[in-house]
């Protein structure tokens, strides 16, 4: 492996993709719910630096969505960013900097030329670095974050990684000895391992090598070269990555996945109780133990800002909410991670229409419940709507022309670039959202048909969804297969295209995206 890599995969490209817990307004309603300031007040412009942003596309969402931000990403890919800057010129995001930088130079050769930010993410880094390029982001932060300002950091935890270590260390082994790419060789090493497993290698778990296997099935290979084969690859405790973050001045302030901000639904009674007993630095890592996390969304804070209970009451009756589905797809039955749980009747029932039907504030769903039948609070309500991932925080009700014409030449060129990748899904992002929703190939069709002029009916959609498709040489699946024959392509489109109409395009308009 070349020395410029540091132990990293670097001959293929990581998987293209966005990540909606990145995304201010999520990390802000995270830390909302925690009682703490968010790094900026509400619609105030601010300055956002992703490290290790691969190919963009969660910074060109924060660029695109908020103009007035000032974005950064940075990864040492040079193919990363070569793709990344294509989108950014196709899409005009004028206010997205892009730059193939190590971890090292950025308290080095490029210090000067960085600002101080308000948000430092990075997801899919810690415990694939080595110990030396953590210490140069922890020197980064220190002296790039402001005060106040929050860093977001995913890493595989401990102690739920525990039993696949022997399949990560085997499959990077293997890989090794083979030649060729880093995809093809984890391939191979992977089809090694299945044979290990066969002939009574127990350690290697059955449950792990299948998905594996379904990844690879799914051309998601690159995920597992990335994941795999790295030299440094290693899972954290909680309590070592909060003290490894403390020479910035950083103290945890909430998980990213919402649910787990509520102990609750995470853990019993008894269980809760011993950790509400540890000291205080301990008590993620305890939880860990508990709810058998392997993989960790946390938010730190430099300086954190208590809010008192009163005030972020009254500050999350102000929030806006819409639904991410169709009302008959909403359900007051949810996962949560100690199971099943239904909400209650008398709040979630009225909340689920209202935000399927429009952008209410929390406020005006209060409005229309009958507070002597409901014990919901704010606090309560949207953990539940956001974290059961069927609702999303509005920040901009009517979002200025401007802004609208901005996402939709981003989503369009996005949704051309993933027509020229054969992607089959891609993402859009929404002005009144700050974020972005996740669509298919069918949906790509649709969107690009509309936003060219094509009107809103099934048989003038359905035509130039067919001609795109063969322009493109594109094709739908269907159970699995892809659909070659003319009659039946158009037989699909016949059939989506309506719902599209009834329930994609509703919400595209909610969250500002068309």
């Amino acid at each position: 492996m070349d020395n410029w890599t540091g132990g990293y995969v670097s001959d293929i490209e990581y998987l293209d993709g966005w990540y909606p817990e990145q995304m201010p307004p999520h990390l802000d309603i995270a830390c909302l719910l925690r009682a703490t300031e968010p790094p900026v007040a509400a619609g105030e412009p601010f300055r956002y630096c992703e490290l290790g942003c691969g190919t963009a596309r969660s910074a060109a969402t924060v660029a695109a969505t908020r103009a007035d931000a000032e974005v950064w990403g940075i990864d040492f890919n040079p193919a990363h960013i070569a793709r990344a800057r294509r989108l950014a010129e196709k899409a005009g995001l004028d206010n997205l900097r892009l730059e193939d930088w190590t971890f090292a130079s950025l308290t080095g050769a490029h210090e000067s030329a960085l600002p101080r930010f308000h948000y430092i993410v990075m997801h899919g880094v810690w415990s694939w670095i080595s110990q030396e390029n953590q210490r140069h982001i922890v020197d980064f932060i220190d002296r790039h974050l402001e005060p106040g300002g929050l860093v977001y950091v995913t890493y595989n935890a401990l102690p739920g990684w525990n039993g696949v270590a022997p399949l990560q260390r085997m499959i990077r082994t293997l890989a090794q000895l083979q030649d060729g790419r880093s995809d093809d060789r984890a391939a191979a090493a992977l089809q090694l391992i299945k044979r290990m497993a066969g002939a009574g290698a127990g350690v290697l778990l059955t449950e792990q090598i299948t998905r594996l296997e379904e990844m690879c099935r799914k051309d998601e290979i690159a995920y597992v070269a990335h994941e795999y084969l790295n030299e440094h690859w290693q899972p954290c405790y909680q309590m070592d990555v909060a003290k490894a973050l403390a020479p910035a001045r950083l103290t945890f302030a909430a998980s990213a996945n919402i649910f787990d901000n509520y102990p609750d639904i995470c853990m019993t009674a008894e269980q809760r109780e011993l950790v509400d007993n540890s000291p205080v630095g301990l008590q993620e890592t305890m939880r860990d133990f508990f709810m058998e996390r392997t993989f960790r969304r946390d938010i730190f804070i430099r300086g954190a800002r208590g809010i008192p209970a009163r005030r972020v009451e009254r500050r999350l009756r102000e929030i806006r909410l819409t639904a991410l589905a169709f009302k008959t797809a909403l359900s007051r039955d949810i996962k949560v991670p100690i199971g099943n749980a239904t909400l209650g009747e008398p709040f979630y029932e009225p909340a689920l229409k209202l935000i399927a039907d429009g952008t209410p504030t929390l406020d005006e769903i209060f409005s229309h419940v009958d507070s002597a039948k409901s014990t919901a609070t704010g606090r309560e309500a949207i953990g539940m709507l956001v974290g059961s991932k069927q609702a999303m925080t509005v920040t901009a009700k009517t979002p200025s022309i401007q802004a609208l014409e901005r996402v939709r030449r981003y989503n369009s060129a996005q949704i051309r670039l993933a027509s020229d990748q054969g992607k089959a899904h891609t993402s859009l992002a929404g002005a009144s959202v700050g974020s972005a929703v996740t669509i298919r190939l069918i949906e790509m069709l649709v969107y690009a048909a509309l936003t060219e002029g094509i009107a809103a009916e099934t048989q003038p959609l359905v035509e130039d969804c067919w001609n795109r498709l063969r322009r493109n040489g594109d094709h739908l699946a269907k159970d699995g297969r892809t659909i070659e024959d003319r009659a039946e392509t158009v037989a699909v489109l016949e059939e989506n295209v309506p719902e599209i109409l009834s329930i994609s395009l509703p919400l595209w308009r909610r969250i500002g995206a068309i």
